[in-house]
């Protein structure tokens, strides 16, 4: 969390997803949904999608593979290029007082997304910017994080720095140092984090806060790097200090929902006092995804249903694609009367986007799949893969034929499903819910 992360010598390389999960039939169809509907709503144009996919933590070579999954299944051409993009008034664009101030937008960006420069770049084509003036404040931005680690060799270089020793400099003093400064000593101590100088980095934060006791990046990296110490209850202390003063900063919330569960798991607080922590990060942050997922089984457990339907609304919203929130969603729904649980997935389907309906309707269909109504399941199953179709899908219908008795319908969906999915076949060769078909010869052949 560091403000000069780039100061470390060696980008961090994107490994992507575990490979486990990637390859997974799950993750496969919930990823070529996600770019399937990004492509409809962008002309077939992959830029939206490959920064979705980005997003979502895969490298260049997995990203490449799902769209040439996507071209196979959708049998379009995806385009190469944009239409020319018109941008912002050139005028105002090249103004020197729009350029400092776009330029200072992206470099907070940059620090808020983890360093993460193509998320600036989508970030700026959605306020308006060509793709030509965004590429051209990338530049900028890459000029800019250059020349802050130039300044920052020139210190070694003078002496200021010894042996990657930075000693405070004892005339800075609250009062005569500017920001710039300050924000220095909070990313010479980011660095020295970084490296494993814990006492030189505590050091230049305590600095910062001597010279800025509002200096909430220099708490937060106090909080930080008590955790690393395994210093939980100091962790959490500077942590909170730094949302006193930022309370809704994503990634200071992020790191108090780690330090609560640590001392729950640890036994330093109790159930109670770990449910308050967490409800006061969702007060400050509503979509917090680790809070959220915490909150939803406290309310399952507590058998509070309403609650718990409340917040698996909420988790939805951002992360609907997610096998967490999948079966957060439908382990809840179970717990609601048929009448009551159908009426919710209506609710949430009128609060969804095109892209989170498709998901919803296939949790629906685990749902009425779950609660035995296997008729109604295989239909709403129908209708997605008429909008859409997906190996998964074809594999439930399949499995709820084989429950029925309907041998020859659950072979003839199986055939479907391992033509769009041919590494189905493994799963199903194991999948307990055809397990009578194990020594039936079609489909010994089929799943070969």
């Amino acid at each position: 969390m560091g403000l000069f992360d780039f100061f470390k010598k060696k980008k961090q390389e994107n490994t992507g997803i575990e490979n486990s999960k990637f390859i997974s039939v799950e993750f496969q169809n919930q990823i070529c949904a996600l770019v399937l509907w990004k492509l409809k709503e962008n002309d077939m144009n992959p830029n939206i999608a490959v920064y979705e996919m980005k997003k979502a933590g895969l490298n260049d070579e997995q990203i490449n593979v799902i769209l040439e999954k996507v071209k196979e299944i959708s049998g379009e051409k995806l385009k190469t290029s944009s239409p020319q993009d018109q941008g912002i008034d050139k005028n105002l664009f090249n103004s020197e007082a729009y350029r400092t101030k776009i330029l200072d937008h992206a470099q907070q960006l940059y620090f808020q997304n983890n360093h993460r420069y193509e998320v600036v770049r989508h970030e700026l084509f959605k306020e308006g910017l060509s793709r030509k003036q965004s590429e051209e404040i990338i530049v900028a931005l890459q000029e800019k994080n250059t020349q802050m680690v130039n300044d920052f060799q020139a210190d070694l270089d003078s002496g200021f720095i010894s042996e990657i020793k930075i000693t405070p400099n004892p005339e800075h003093t609250k009062g005569n140092t500017d920001q710039d400064q300050i924000d220095r000593y909070i990313g010479y101590g980011a660095y020295q984090m970084d490296r494993g100088d814990l006492d030189n980095a505590l050091e230049l934060f305590d600095k910062a806060i001597e010279l800025d006791e509002n200096a909430t990046l220099a708490y937060a990296n106090k909080g930080k790097l008590y955790g690393l110490k395994n210093d939980t209850e100091k962790a959490l202390f500077f942590t909170n200090k730094a949302l006193e003063l930022e309370p809704a900063h994503p990634q200071i919330l992020e790191n108090k929902v780690d330090f609560v569960f640590e001392l729950f798991q640890e036994g330093k607080i109790d159930e109670h006092k770990f449910i308050l922590n967490i409800k006061d990060v969702l007060a400050n942050d509503p979509q917090n995804r680790n809070a959220l997922i915490f909150i939803i089984q406290f309310y399952q457990n507590e058998n509070r249903i309403e609650d718990a339907v409340r917040s698996v609304r909420e988790l939805f919203k951002k992360y609907y694609s997610e096998h967490v929130t999948i079966q957060l969603m439908v382990d809840t729904m179970y717990m609601l009367p048929e009448e009551e649980a159908l009426k919710q997935f209506d609710i949430i389907e009128n609060e969804s986007g095109e892209e989170a309906k498709y998901q919803l309707k296939y949790n629906k269909g685990l749902y009425l799949k779950g609660i035995g109504k296997y008729d109604e399941a295989i239909q709403l199953y129908g209708q997605l893969n008429t909008v859409q179709p997906f190996s998964w899908n074809y594999y439930q219908m399949a499995i709820m034929k084989n429950s029925q008795g309907k041998t020859a319908e659950c072979i003839e969906l199986l055939k479907t499903t391992f033509e769009l999915e041919p590494a189905l076949k493994e799963d199903a060769r194991s999948f307990p819910e055809l397990q009578n078909l194990f020594n039936d010869p079609e489909f010994i052949q089929l799943t070969k």
